[in-house]
């Protein structure tokens, strides 16, 4: 019998009840589960709580989300006893460990990445430059440059959705330069779509006159990536114009996280 066998049947919670008595019975069928399903953090959660018990036990501080954790000690000697827990997780929970994805780190000088956020310095965290790419990849899958649209409903439907998802979730860390970067990334996104559907340059044109712009009205191409970072542009669509289309700021998600938790 196994050590997470012998867990569940000394039945520690009601949960655990359930589990055991399945296990006397013999009702356990074992089938593969997929990682990204549904259940999976739940199945996870009820599997590693043994983990959690070993951990503590040993005087290591666990932080764990479903199967991803991050095992805390303060001596060189506490790292060192880490890689023997290899053991134990494969041994005595029957699990595999992908070494690829498992490091031993000085959390004060050296980086790690815990559920897509970036740790460094012991404390500072901001997001991944995984989930940086991924953010990106998905706001140009939505920004397609060849899109003609109303542009209030499209920000509102499509544009938002995808900013507050992703800003509420990287909006507690330490996150407003890169939640700045960002700011500016979409907008120039959003200033590439504007100039698409306003189609002919006439009506950037006679959005600059009324702004009153000096000097020669600009002749640019309305469907180039690099004509939505000119001074024209930036010119006729100012930070105001993303208000008013009711944009959402990844800074001001920022800033409402951090007023609640004051």
């Amino acid at each position: 019998m196994s050590a997470w066998q012998r867990f569940f049947l000394e039945g520690v919670n009601p949960l655990h009840a359930v589990v055991a008595e399945m296990l006397a019975d013999g009702q356990c069928e074992y089938r593969e589960v997929s990682g990204g399903g549904l259940i999976s953090p739940l199945l996870a959660n009820i599997y590693l709580h043994l983990l959690d018990e070993l951990m503590t036990a040993r005087g290591h501080r666990l932080i764990r989300y479903a199967d991803d954790f991050v095992i805390c000690c303060r001596s060189r000697k506490c790292r060192k006893s880490l890689k023997n827990r290899r053991k134990l997780l494969e041994n005595e929970l029957g699990l595999v460990v992908h070494l690829e994805k498992t490091i031993i780190v000085d959390n004060t000088k050296e980086k790690f990445t815990f559920l897509v956020y970036s740790f460094s310095n012991g404390y500072w965290h901001n997001p991944s430059e995984k989930s940086i790419k991924k953010f990106k990849d998905k706001m140009k899958k939505i920004t397609r440059k060849n899109l003609t649209i109303n542009m209030e409903k499209f920000i509102k439907h499509k544009v938002n959705s995808a900013i507050r998802g992703w800003g509420k979730y990287f909006g507690i860390g330490f996150s407003s330069k890169v939640f700045k970067e960002q700011n500016s990334w979409i907008r120039r996104r959003v200033k590439m779509i504007q100039l698409r559907s306003w189609e002919k340059i006439k009506k950037l044109h006679k959005d600059l006159t009324r702004k009153k712009w000096k000097g020669e009205l600009p002749q640019l191409r309305m469907n180039r990536w690099r004509s939505s970072m000119s001074t024209p542009v930036h010119t006729a669509l100012l930070i105001e114009w993303f208000r008013e289309q009711k944009l959402l700021f990844l800074v001001d998600i920022h800033k409402e996280l951090y007023s609640q938790g004051e």
